[in-house]
């Protein structure tokens, strides 16, 4: 018989609880795992950190997780100088990232590569991933501790030129602010290093010394065996500089020590390279020359491990691969070249058939272009003749016109007595006389810039509104027209003033003249009004229902405050 357990609610909840447990305890075991493995890179136990971090990217159930993990697996690699396999690791964790759209979390792997090429010397590609960070950067707000991470490893890179201080020390500030926002210690320590190598680039030496010396003791306090290391390279090199040998050498002694022990093979040469200068400035050769062959044996091992047989080994595979492409594209073009033989044949006779006749067509064009060039001779000197007879014409007409103006003037004179009158014939003359003046100093010879025409006619009349006191005042547009329809408009305006200065002011203390002429693209707005007082005689305005008709418009007189006269005209 079975025992049946009752179901009153508490055994789901008990369920639900053991989840929640086992999910907080995966979680912590995760945030502890990659905290482990960066406390063992710190204290520069590699060997051991990679092996830890293996062994919990295979048991790690979360991707995310996985992924942080391949990052710290990338830096051991660096730091254990298996350049091959650090990209690798690092693509892995940007892979995940990528899965997931954690922008923020690619833009903090793009800085761990940044800082592999660096360390590599291949500045670069650091460059390109540190431009991959500003363009996220740019688009995406980036937590502290990323931002931090990369602020420290754009001021590296730059770092790497003198003549970058100034964008060293704004970086290295920003990244110590955040450092220090966040309790930080490692990456304050890193953003002292750099503003101290922007004290050395600009020779103060005294300063540079003293940010080292603190960054050295706090180091040695937090276990930071590398940064430890990093500080007390370049505070051997800055007490060279202020020729404090011995002290140089006893900083750089101690640090060869440390290197040494921890396996810091690119610190043990910088020291020993320190040493064999420093001995030498103090007139100790015997250990100048033995700290020279120790800097020489880890030179060359150095290099040997950034350039290692691995890496050998897939160059010469590559080329191998390479040479297999060759051989085989050979082979296929071998294949195919009996068959393009017999193309470049045909094609070859298509080319010479079209050679001949290329070259009896450029021999046809040749000789129709010295046809073409000795017309072009007798069309300049025809050309040049009716310039010549264009400014002869010119100059006759104008003559002519002077003649007729002078004329009859002299008539005037002898059968009038009305000076105004006179003056209203001549000015018409004046006005053709502008017009043909500016149609030939123009180009194009059938058009007219109105508002040039007009206030020269107006500046020809000035001399009788001040003779008579009356303000004028034109408001032209810029606008070209027909030179008929210019004409007919001169004619027009001079005699609508010339009326004005007759009829419109008998004994008128202040005598006003406006003419405003404006247009929207497809129709011209002229506007004339005086001020004039007298109405008896200004409606016989014969002439001007003349041009008017010539100008096919109808206008509108208003004699309700003055005189004012207007008309609408298509363009």
């Amino acid at each position: 018989m079975k025992k049946i357990i009752p179901n009153n609610g508490i055994f789901p909840k008990v369920l639900g609880l053991c989840f929640i447990f086992h999910f907080i305890f995966i979680t912590a075991n995760d945030k502890n795992a990659i905290h482990i493995s960066q406390e063992l890179i710190r204290k520069n136990k590699i060997d051991s950190a990679i092996v830890y971090i293996n062994q919990n990217i295979s048991q790690s159930k979360s991707l995310v997780t996985k992924a942080l993990l391949y990052v710290e697996l990338g830096n051991a690699y660096k730091l254990n100088h298996q350049y091959e396999k650090a990209p690798e690791a690092y693509q892995n964790a940007l892979k995940i990232f990528s899965m997931k759209k954690l922008l923020q979390e690619e833009f903090y792997v793009y800085t761990h590569l940044a800082e592999f090429y660096r360390y590599r010397r291949q500045n670069t590609r650091a460059k390109e991933y540190i431009d991959f960070c500003d363009k996220i950067l740019k688009r995406e707000k980036i937590n502290d501790f990323y931002r931090l991470k990369f602020y420290n490893r754009k001021a590296a890179i730059f770092s790497e030129d003198p003549s970058n201080e100034d964008s060293v020390m704004f970086y290295s500030k920003k990244a110590l602010i955040l450092s220090q926002k966040l309790n930080d210690s490692e990456n304050t320590l890193i953003s002292l290093l750099e503003i101290a190598r922007v004290y050395e680039y600009r020779k103060n030496y005294s300063k540079a010394i003293k940010h080292l010396q603190n960054i050295v003791v706090l180091a040695k306090d937090k276990g930071d065996i590398q940064v430890q290391c990093d500080a007390m390279v370049n505070l051997s090199r800055n007490l060279d500089f202020i020729k404090n040998y011995q002290e140089s050498i006893k900083v750089s002694l101690e640090g060869f020590e440390i290197a040494t022990e921890n396996k810091l093979s690119y610190n043990q040469l910088l020291f020993a390279d320190n040493l064999q200068a420093a001995y030498k400035k103090v007139g100790d050769y015997k250990q100048a020359y033995k700290y020279l062959r120790i800097r020489l044996q880890l030179t060359e091992d150095y290099y040997h491990k950034l350039y290692d047989d691995k890496v050998l080994d897939y160059e010469k595979r590559f080329k191998s691969a390479e040479r297999e492409k060759v051989i085989n594209d050979s082979r296929k073009l071998l294949e195919l070249q009996g068959e393009q033989i017999k193309r470049q044949n045909l094609i070859g006779y298509f080319i010479l058939s079209g050679l001949i006749t290329i070259l009896i067509f450029a021999i046809i064009l040749l000789n129709y272009v010295k046809i073409i060039r000795k017309q072009n001779r007798k069309l300049k000197f025809v050309s040049e003749q009716n310039e010549f007879l264009v400014a002869e014409t010119h100059h006759r007409i104008n003559n002519n016109l002077q003649l007729v103006r002078i004329l009859i003037d002299n008539e005037l004179k002898k059968n009038s007595t009305d000076d105004l009158s006179n003056r209203r014939i001549t000015a018409k003359i004046d006005s053709l006389g502008i017009l043909h003046r500016q149609l030939y100093n123009n180009h194009d010879k059938k058009n007219l810039n109105l508002k040039n025409f007009l206030l020269e006619i107006k500046q020809n009349l000035d001399f009788l509104f001040v003779e008579n006191q009356i303000e004028v005042k034109f408001d032209v547009k810029d606008l070209v027209i027909p030179v008929s329809n210019a004409m007919y408009i001169g004619l027009l305006v001079t005699e609508l003033c010339m009326n004005s200065m007759k009829h419109a002011f008998p004994n008128q203390h202040h005598k006003n003249i406006d003419l405003k002429i404006d247009t929207d693209e497809t129709k011209v707005y002229f506007h004339y009004d005086d001020n004039g007082e007298a109405k008896n005689e200004i409606t016989k305005l014969n002439l001007i229902e003349k041009l008017c008709r010539q100008l096919k418009i109808e206008y509108r007189i208003d004699l309700e405050n003055g005189f004012k006269f207007s008309f609408n005209m298509k363009l």
